[in-house]
């Protein structure tokens, strides 16, 4: 994301010199005998300027593709859907070579992209390669869109953090508007440099979609309403696979509060003796003044990571703020509700 952000700031700067710039070697042919020797070499400098914007544009979005790509590998763990994110990214990766080579091979020699006058009108109107471009990038956007919101929607979530989501991933589609309008703008009229605002939103909103996911716990924890509007999922009491009751208030659940949990884990799934969502249910053993959490057995999907944990419990209390302090410097965060339910949450501040 870091690479993505610095050729998004190339392609911005670049904009933004052609446009108050002294024009590139896209101009009619009659205007030649016109041009000074400084304006010549104003254009040539100009046409230099829009190859490094072109290809600013090219790896910024081929970038973010490949960032989403990553979170959708993670966000679909242990899920069939996995098989079809990897077969997307091997697509985007064809893709992008596939940008490439159309824009080295659409002007040869590849020193043509900056001479006055051009000797091939593709040197400089780039329409071929335009065409080409769009037909990748528009493609695998509508193909990443198409496996997210599925999933999505058959996410076992809150209604609110649902939506929230679902409007989030919808952001792409504005991303998919402004590649198709650039490309009409810049092939209708080859001389009109409206395509560069596109270029813009383009980019730009492609750079919020791709981020939003990674940086909204820290957006809920900054404000507060973000907190109230999209709540966390709740703890949720499953089966005790030792008593065979169903419901005891007095089992407890993981919750990765501030982890990051594949959606195989959101989605929905039936609870028997044979199956044990990772992550979603615990046993608990009762010892006195003492109980066990123990993970249940691993069911061979995601990561295996089984965690034993002894609690003292002082019947009717909760925890204070120092005791919270204390613990989350160990990395692990134990909050103790002594309600009459006697429930009690294990947060883990890290992925497991």
């Amino acid at each position: 994301m870091f690479a993505a952000f610095g050729w998004y700031t190339a392609l911005v700067v670049c904009l933004n010199i052609v446009a108050a710039g002294g024009g590139s070697n896209l101009f009619p042919l009659e205007q030649l005998t016109t041009f000074s020797q400084a304006e010549i070499e104003e254009r040539i400098k100009g046409s230099k300027v829009v190859i490094i914007s072109e290809q600013a544009m090219l790896n910024t979005i081929y970038f973010i593709k490949a960032c989403m790509l990553v979170m959708y590998m993670r966000l679909t763990m242990g899920l069939r859907q996995q098989t079809m994110v990897k077969a997307i990214a091997i697509y985007v990766a064809c893709g992008w070579v596939g940008s490439e080579l159309g824009f080295v091979l659409a002007c040869r020699p590849f020193k043509a992209y900056w001479a006055v006058p051009p000797p091939d009108p593709q040197c400089t109107t780039l329409q071929h390669y335009a065409i080409a471009q769009a037909s990748f990038n528009i493609s695998s956007d509508l193909l990443m869109l198409a496996i997210m919101l599925p999933l999505l929607v058959q996410a076992n979530i809150r209604l609110k953090q649902k939506v929230a989501l679902i409007g989030l991933f919808s952001m792409g589609s504005f991303v998919i508007l402004a590649a198709i309008l650039t490309k009409v703008f810049n092939l209708s009229d080859v001389y009109s440099t409206v395509y560069m605002l596109w270029y813009v939103r383009e980019a730009s909103t492609a750079m919020y979609v791709a981020n939003l996911p990674m940086i909204w716990p820290l957006l809920r924890e900054w404000f507060r309403y973000l907190r109230k509007a999209t709540p966390s999922q709740p703890s949720t009491t499953g089966n005790n696979h030792k008593t065979g009751t169903r419901g005891d208030p007095r089992l407890s659940t993981i919750n990765y509060g501030k982890g990051s949990l594949p959606l195989s884990h959101m989605s929905k799934t039936k609870n028997n003796s044979q199956s044990h969502p990772i992550g979603t249910e615990t046993d608990i053993e009762r010892t006195g003044s003492a109980e066990r959490i123990n993970k249940p057995a691993f069911d061979g999907q995601g990561i295996l990571a089984e965690t034993t944990v002894d609690i003292d419990v002082d019947e009717g209390t909760t925890s204070s703020a120092d005791d919270d302090d204390d613990l989350a410097k160990h990395g692990n965060t134990l909050r103790l509700h002594g309600d009459d339910q006697t429930r009690y949450e294990w947060e883990s501040d890290h992925a497991r």
